[in-house]
């Protein structure tokens, strides 16, 4: 450890969840991450490394780069810890989530194809939440294409326009068949 005045108030970690969370960048706190709801984030997975030189240091091990990746908070298709560390962070939030190994990938609940961390590594993500949408808005009717109620809707309206263009030619060919003979 050991202290040192970097200048400005440095930002503290807080226990969540059984994960440590720290906010790097603030957010639209009017929005927050709750379980239940699709999230969009982009991520950096960090696990402890050392330099060349020999020095500590963060290394990268997973990440999501410019693309966000979509995830549905208490669906278990992340890491627990990260959908832990996820709760309440705000829309735009970008924060530190320190993950234990029991909640990252020595998770008993979890088959893991492939660890790509050493057994009993503590890891860091680093997220930051670029869109929130809540269950069962109209946002997420539209969003989530393949879910029930965005393809009932799309199908109900492409139905409709295959009524309506079928409406609309159909007199022309019904025409046709008024010879008598």
């Amino acid at each position: 450890g050991g202290g040192g005045g970097d200048g400005g108030p440095q930002p503290d970690w807080i226990d969540q969840n059984g994960v440590k969370t720290m906010t790097l960048k603030a957010g639209d706190c009017r929005k927050t991450a709750e379980f239940g709801d699709v999230v969009y984030i982009t991520h950096v997975g960090a696990k402890p490394g050392v330099d060349e030189e020999g020095n500590q240091r963060m290394e990268q091990f997973d990440g999501s780069g410019d693309k966000p990746f979509k995830v549905t908070l208490g669906e278990g298709r992340i890491i627990k810890g990260m959908e832990k560390g996820m709760i309440g962070q705000c829309l735009g939030e970008q924060r530190n989530v320190l993950i234990p190994p029991h909640l990252g990938f020595e998770d008993p609940t979890v088959r893991f194809k492939n660890k790509p961390v050493p057994e009993g590594t503590t890891i860091l993500y680093q997220i930051t939440v670029t869109k929130i949408v809540k269950p069962g808005s109209a946002y997420m009717a539209y969003d989530d294409i393949w879910g029930f109620i965005g393809t009932y809707y799309q199908v109900a309206i492409f139905v409709a326009v295959v009524a309506f263009t079928i409406y609309k030619c159909g007199p022309k060919r019904r025409s046709k068949k008024k010879k008598r003979g």
